[in-house]
């Protein structure tokens, strides 16, 4: 076996279930609270209420999703990187297809932000009924793609800098 293949195994990154299960928990606390806001006679806290309970009634979903099914959240090696991370997730690139890996921080959550060469290839893989979703963040996003540390197994920057190493081996030329 060569040294370049020891020293790039694939590397399976699976979600830690204690940051699962206060995500799950955290929702359904702000999920209870927005069901308080539909009661109330106000329409404007109603409103609210609504949006909240949708935001984090599904927000409760895919952290339950999660938790049942323990399904790696970024696997990467020789090949590319499938993303996993989110319901936002655009699944597998080749190292190819992907322009650069950065990192972002947007008011309280870290990421790993992944630029793809050619973002419309990418997307035309996502399954159509989360594309949407998909091209919708992407457009207020600073990076199209990104891996957010909410239920990575391991440190953020850990996982980044091992994506970083696979990309400047495996990517496209500079």
């Amino acid at each position: 076996m060569s040294t370049k293949r020891d020293s790039f195994p694939e590397v399976v990154v699976y979600p830690a279930r204690s940051k699962t299960l206060a995500t799950l928990f955290g929702s359904l606390m702000f999920a209870v609270a927005a069901v308080f806001f539909l009661l109330t006679p106000d329409i404007y806290a109603r409103l609210v209420g609504a949006g909240a309970l949708v935001a984090f009634g599904a927000s409760g979903l895919y952290a339950a999703v999660r938790l049942i099914s323990n399904a790696p959240v970024v696997v990467f090696n020789r090949d590319g990187l499938l993303d996993n991370a989110s319901p936002f997730a655009v699944g597998w690139m080749d190292w190819a297809e992907i322009a650069r890996i950065a990192p972002r921080r947007t008011y309280l959550a870290r990421l790993i932000g992944v630029v793809p060469c050619d973002l419309d290839a990418v997307f035309a893989r996502v399954p159509r009924h989360r594309r949407w979703l998909v091209r919708s963040l992407a457009s207020v996003s600073q990076s199209p793609v990104n891996i957010p540390a909410t239920f990575l197994g391991r440190r953020l920057d850990e996982v980044q800098q091992e994506i970083r190493r696979y990309h400047a081996e495996f990517g496209p030329p500079a």
